[in-house]
Formats: structure tokens, C-alpha cells, sequence
């Protein structure tokens, strides 16, 4: 599936703040609102600066309402303020367009929290969640449409700015400042206790663990900056040989070529490192984990080699 983005709903510079900062997360919300057009009148008409870079549509439309590198306020934490708003400008945010948590009474559903005729919802465009989650069970059901779109633009954001794809290992649960420093993707729930984004379907989790190769991982044993200490000469020697042994396990062409790339990573003053395991024993796959100098790199150079494929933490070798 190809990124088609449109930009019928930009909002104007007055809506979101034009200073560019580096980005480290993706955060997943949806709206409780009727449409795209409806949530965009509803920030136009707020004062605050609220919004997210991309909402998608019910039909998988995927929306740009600003530049990416750019910022709008999208959590509403209640945390000190330096602390808050660096948390804010490294995330951007992407809003499905759901009605949310909905109501039942006489076997009706409604949403937005009110009887009546005009939100009444149809008991074929929701799920029952199965437990109650922040105040509801029930939910509106986001579209197959709108997965697939988000899938898309999620591994589009993460290989543009470099994300790593890395979820926390529960999905469902409430963070909140453990996350302070987390990089990855995360939904609004998991840093507001009053919040239900997005709708807890671990499905979605799953798929988006599945399509968009990410790590489902304990954020309190993740070091929030990357390794600044720059190895020894003796500690290159040892990872050396330890990713000799791994190499050694592979395929032998398919091992030749992750030494190459290994090579290039620390030529021309690169000072690029990983840290290879988990080989398949004579096959063309290996897991790894960057050690030191430009993350970056290992995909741009893994491509320009002519792997298969290259995460932020796998590698592929195209067989034969």
C-alpha cells in the first residue's frame, strides 16, 4: 500500500508551533469525534495549539494536518512543565478518527456520553472490549481501512526520522512518567490515566507488532540516550570476535555479506558498531543491537548492499 497523503485540512501556523525539533516517538490517538473535518473545525476553533501532525479518516484517508518536524500540544500532561514539553516536541501524533468509548442503555448504543437520536451507534460498527477500560467496555471499531493506513504511515515516520520500533510490552497499561524518556511508539493511554486511546484491541497491538516489526519491550530497561562513551580499542576487539562467532553460524554468502556491511559501518571514520546474535544457523537472518555512532546508517548502507531486509534490529539476506 502505497503513502497518499492529502492536505485538504492543513491547519494555519497559528494552530501548531513552526520550530522544528529531532524526533524519537510516535503517539496514537483517535479523536472521539465524527470526522476528520469535524475534529480539524473543533482545533481551529481552539485556542490552545492542539493537534496532531496526521489524522486518518474512517475510509483509511491519511490526512497531513502540519509538518512533522513541526509540533502541536497532543497529551495533556500533568507533569513539571520543562519535562512536559520535551516530551511533547520529539512525538508526533496520529489521530484515527473514532467516536471512542460508547455508551449502551436498553440495549441502545450511543456516543460522545448521550442519549440521543442523532448518536445512536450501530451495534455492527463497534466491540466489546470485554472488560471495562477507563471508564468503558464498548468502543467504536476502527475501520480495516484506517489499520492499514496507519500501518503505512507508521513504518513510513519510523525509516524517515530514524524511530525505533519498539512498543512497551503491555500496550493496554498506564505508564505514565516511566515513559518520560522512552523512544518508540506508544498510545495516549499509556501516559493518561483518564484516557481510552487508543480503543484497547490487542489486535491492533498485534498487527502493528507483526507489519511494522516492532519490539514489544520493557521501557523501565531501556537506557533513555543513546551509548555516548566511545569503546575501547580492546572492547572493538571482543565485539569483533563475538560477532565473528555469530557470523559463523550463518549461511556462508549470506554471513560474508553481514561482514561487509560491518566493514563499511566502521570505514571512513564511520566509528558505526553492532552487535550481532541470535544468528539462524545457516541461514540468511541475524538479530543485532546498535552499539555505538550513527544508527542511521546500518539501514542506509544495509540497502544500498542489497539486503533484504534491515530493521532496527534484524537483518536479511536475500537468498540466492
Amino acid at each position: 500500500m502505497a503513502l497518499d497523503i492529502k492536505r485538504d485540512f492543513l491547519l494555519p501556523e497559528s494552530e501548531f508551533f513552526t520550530v522544528k525539533d529531532e524526533k524519537s516517538g510516535i503517539c496514537i490517538h483517535h479523536t472521539v469525534g465524527g470526522s476528520v473535518k469535524s475534529t480539524y473545525n473543533w482545533w481551529l476553533q481552539d485556542s490552545q495549539m492542539v493537534g496532531t501532525a496526521y489524522m486518518i479518516g474512517r475510509d483509511g484517508t491519511l490526512y497531513q494536518m502540519f509538518d512533522p518536524e513541526n509540533w502541536a500540544w497532543q497529551f495533556g500532561l500533568p507533569w513539571e512543565y520543562e519535562e512536559k514539553i520535551a516530551f511533547e516536541k520529539r512525538f508526533i501524533g496520529i489521530e484515527l478518527a473514532s467516536e471512542g468509548g460508547i455508551m449502551e442503555k436498553d440495549g441502545v448504543y450511543y456516543c460522545f456520553d448521550r442519549v440521543s437520536p442523532k448518536t445512536v451507534k450501530s451495534a455492527d460498527e463497534i466491540f466489546d472490549a470485554g472488560m471495562d477500560y477507563r471508564g468503558y467496555r464498548i468502543f467504536d471499531r476502527y475501520e480495516p481501512e484506517q489499520i492499514s493506513s496507519l500501518i503505512v504511515l507508521i513504518n513510513t515516520l519510523c525509516d524517515r526520522f530514524n524511530i525505533p520500533r519498539r512498543v512497551p510490552s503491555e500496550p493496554l497499561n498506564y505508564y505514565g512518567q516511566k515513559l518520560k524518556d522512552f523512544r518508540g511508539i506508544i498510545g495516549h493511554a499509556m501516559v493518561r490515566k483518564d484516557k481510552s486511546d487508543p480503543a484497547p484491541m490487542p489486535a491492533l497491538w498485534e498487527r502493528l507488532r507483526e507489519e511494522c516489526n516492532l519490539d514489544f519491550v520493557n521501557p523501565e530497561e531501556i537506557h533513555p540516550a543513546e551509548k555516548t562513551k566511545k569503546m575501547s580499542e580492546s572492547e572493538i576487539d571482543n565485539l569483533f570476535e563475538e560477532n565473528a562467532k555469530e557470523l559463523n553460524k550463518m549461511n556462508v554468502s549470506a554471513g560474508s555479506m553481514v561482514k561487509g556491511l560491518i566493514q563499511e559501518l566502521e570505514r571512513d571514520n564511520r566509528g558505526t558498531y553492532i552487535r550481532l546474535r541470535d544468528a539462524v544457523k545457516n541461514g540468511h537472518q541475524i538479530s543485532y543491537d546498535f552499539v555505538e555512532g550513527n544508527k542511521s546508517l546500518v539501514k542506509k548502507i544495509g540497502t544500498a548492499l542489497g539486503f533484504k531486509k534491515v530493521t532496527d534490529n534484524k537483518l536479511e539476506v536475500r537468498n540466492g
